[in-house]
């Protein structure tokens, strides 16, 4: 336990000091600004800020002060030096990111302000490019098809193939081993392997990493040509408060075919190059949604139950589709205690031929498990329902206790989007 330090709200910051770690105690050096947000109000002048992921980096930290900021609202933590101990300046996020503090601001507000408005540059020119990974694991099948690697008379550097196929291996893939079955350790390597702390992939290395190589390879490979503009529309931007979506598997563009049947090299690795950005651009966008610096839904009755999102290539019948996820540690009260069992979130969606659009939130909250499943298609809904026995007799023969289990039709409806906060360049 920290020893409180009382010290007076100022302008729109609120002195802080620490109340109790909670579960995840945060490493705080004086000097740092880090972005938080607020989750709960836990009495008249405590909040519980969270920042950071869901993994590793993520943390909860309360405090308390003289001013209450507004629950879900964005902020940021500097850490001062007091005169017994760190102290903590919790300031609220700028209305507009882009605007310039009046003369006389302080120079922490005016460095405050500027690092918002370049986040925000950051995030218009990202989601200007973002598309799925489903498009570029098309087109990376469609390639390594008509010219594979190691191929005698391949049309692309073996530069470029190795760096293709190396993406394969990201993939979660239901038809090696395990009887096709989706379980707990296939999704945990196939998660960690997307950060490179896995077997997926090279050893060591992140799925940005893989992009961010295969990119430079292709634009050498393209010798300055560039793609034609896009056509498709992309998917929904990644976030923590909006429901997820699945992507469907894509088929490869007719431009890349077009390309490849003509053994263009140079305008295929300029196409490709383009759906690799694109990729990149939206894992991108994923981050800084998980750490807390998009406005992705403020007002959302459930915005602060999740604070990571991540998409899954997905191996579907040979194709490749992605799952979307969202996880989030679970701020139920009576779970901030030391050894207090764990409660977590999951929410996640799958889009296939098979089965249309489907999306899941499951609850754990130590061995109690609530899960709700929703599907468009009513065919599918029906199938689910019939299984939900057999699945809620599988789970307690491994430990838990099945509290609710419910199949709904349809899908949950998103929250309302913050208006202005990207512009639309894309149509």
């Amino acid at each position: 336990m920290i020893s409180r330090v009382n010290s007076p709200s100022q302008g729109n910051q609120t002195g802080v000091v620490a109340v109790r770690p909670v579960s995840r105690v945060p490493m705080l050096n004086v000097g740092d600004v880090i972005a938080v947000r607020v989750a709960k109000h836990l009495t008249d002048n405590v909040m519980r800020l969270v920042g950071g992921g869901a993994g590793d980096g993520g943390f909860q930290l309360d405090v308390e002060g003289q001013e209450m900021l507004p629950l879900g609202s964005r902020a940021t933590l500097n850490v001062e030096r007091g005169p017994d101990g760190p102290r903590y300046q919790v300031s609220a996020a700028p209305q507009n990111a882009a605007q310039t503090p009046g003369q006389g601001a302080p120079a922490s507000a005016v460095g405050e302000t500027a690092a918002l408005a370049r986040i925000a540059s950051l995030a218009t020119s990202l989601a200007a490019r973002q598309d799925g990974l489903s498009p570029l694991y098309a087109g990376l099948a469609a390639t390594l098809a008509a010219a594979p690697a190691g191929a005698a008379g391949a049309m692309l550097p073996p530069a470029v193939t190795s760096a293709l196929a190396g993406l394969l291996g990201f993939r979660l893939d239901l038809t090696a081993g395990r009887e096709g079955r989706l379980d707990g350790p296939a999704l945990k390597a196939a998660l960690e392997g997307l950060t490179g702390r896995g077997a997926a992939g090279a050893a060591g290395t992140s799925l940005d990493d893989a992009l961010s190589e295969l990119l430079s390879v292709l634009k050498g490979a393209a010798g300055g040509r560039e793609a034609p503009a896009r056509q498709a529309t992309p998917p929904p931007l990644p976030g923590i408060s909006r429901h997820p979506r699945g992507e469907k598997p894509a088929r490869a563009s007719s431009e890349l075919v077009s390309a490849l049947l003509a053994r263009d090299a140079e305008e295929a690795a300029a196409i490709l190059a383009a759906k690799t950005d694109a990729a990149l651009a939206r894992l991108r966008l994923a981050s800084l949604a998980s750490r807390g610096l998009l406005a992705d839904g403020e007002g959302a009755s459930d915005a602060a139950l999740f604070d990571r999102t991540i998409d899954l290539p997905l191996v579907v019948g040979g194709q490749t589709a992605v799952i979307s996820l969202q996880i989030g540690r679970d701020d139920t009260p009576g779970h901030e205690g030391e050894g207090a069992h764990p409660a977590w979130r999951l929410r996640f969606a799958l889009d296939t031929e098979a089965t249309g659009a489907v999306e899941a939130l499951v609850g754990l909250d130590g061995p109690r498990l609530f899960a709700s499943l929703w599907a468009v298609r009513p065919d599918i809904a029906a199938d689910l329902r019939e299984r939900l026995p057999r699945l809620a007799a599988t789970l307690a023969e491994q430990g838990l206790e099945v509290v609710d289990l419910k199949v709904t039709g349809g899908l949950p409806d998103d929250p309302p989007a913050p208006s202005g906060q990207f512009v639309d360049v894309v149509s």
